[in-house]
């Protein structure tokens, strides 16, 4: 079990893993916390290493993401393919009284990393692929029942390689969502003060806030085709994204439908505003039987596998809700069933 110690509710997470187990007849999990140093990969590659048939992950969506990452990169690198991703994030600091080492099994011979199943329990703010997943985020106990001992089930990961101003580049595993322009300046404005006291709320006025803002002037390519995109308030590369109050980024999209669903957000003003609103809850048809609904300037949808991003000013960019600044290019792309999820 890796945990990331400063969630709010990562002791009873652990807790809740453990009744799980001993329910199931298993022994206790062998307990990894996270750390500034290493926000996950590590960890995963211990467990593989001492045998882990099942990694249960308990945190934010920062820290499902790098797990699930470390994970996929481990079953690529068996499988003799190119890594998936390379963890290029830190969690937040430990605290050693949050969880405890259970005893580790002495047989340390275990099934291949893509055989791996990974489990959730949820302990974040937004808990966005937790609710993708139908994990459910209230009650932990069902949770950690289903991270002990669902099946594991094909689910996609999206990775983004972003160029940042100074030249460098770096990647980010992510399972729900990546965007660039002002989704991620929101995120950005989100104290932690804030989330802490608001939980996914606080998210909202800083939103308010930049609905005016002017879009980004980005250029892309999808799946080798360029596009005459406008100006962007914001563009987002979906996995599959279920917010709070039951709305979702993109309608219909599945965990594991193999497709990197692409989103051009280019509002007008508060009517445009209104039917994005309307479209996430579901309340827009696409009037054609169609996957997506009917394009519109503010609002257009597109399959992809891969997606190009070129911007003339540094921007910003988030990754499943954690931002990185300053980013000039992208490349953003879909890996079909590269995990094996309990849920």
């Amino acid at each position: 079990m890796v945990v990331n110690p400063v969630s709010r509710r990562a002791r009873e997470a652990v807790a809740a893993v453990e009744r799980a187990c001993s329910d199931v007849g298993d022994p206790g999990p062998l307990v990894l916390s996270t750390t500034v140093r290493d926000p996950g990969p590590g960890q995963v590659r211990e467990a593989l290493a001492r045998g882990a048939r099942r990694i249960v992950v308990a945190g934010g969506d920062g820290t499902v993401r790098l797990v699930a990452g470390a994970l996929a990169t481990a079953a690529a690198g068996a499988n003799g393919l190119p890594a998936a991703t390379a963890p290029a994030e830190e969690a937040a600091p430990a605290d050693a009284t949050a969880a405890r080492h259970a005893t580790a099994p002495d047989d340390a011979t275990g099934p291949p990393p893509a055989h791996v199943v990974l489990g959730v329990v949820p302990v974040g703010t937004a808990n966005l692929f937790a609710r993708s997943a139908l994990l459910g985020t209230r009650d932990l106990r069902q949770a950690a029942r289903k991270a002990v001992s669902a099946p594991g089930r094909p689910t996609d990961l999206g990775r983004a390689t972003l160029a940042d101003a100074a030249g460098g580049w770096s990647s980010h595993p992510f399972l729900v969502v990546a965007g660039l322009g002002h989704d991620a300046a929101t995120l950005a404005a989100v104290t932690p003060a804030l989330k802490e006291r608001l939980r996914w709320l606080a998210y909202f006025l800083p939103g308010v806030r930049r609905l005016r803002h002017a879009g980004h002037a980005l250029d892309l390519i999808i799946d080798g085709a360029t596009v005459d995109a406008g100006p962007l308030w914001t563009l987002l590369a979906v996995n599959a994204a279920r917010l709070p109050a039951g709305a979702r980024v993109v309608p219909g999209a599945r965990l594991d439908d193999g497709v990197l669903h692409t989103v051009l957000v280019a509002p007008s003003g508060p009517l445009d505003w209104a039917r994005i609103a309307a479209t996430g809850l579901g309340r827009v048809g696409d009037g054609r039987g169609g996957r997506y609904p009917v394009d519109r300037p503010a609002l257009r949808y597109r399959d992809a596998r891969r997606v190009v991003v070129t911007s003339r000013d540094p921007v910003l960019a988030q990754v499943d809700g954690d931002v990185i600044p300053a980013i000039v290019g992208a490349e953003l792309t879909l890996l079909p069933a590269a995990l094996r999820v309990a849920r």
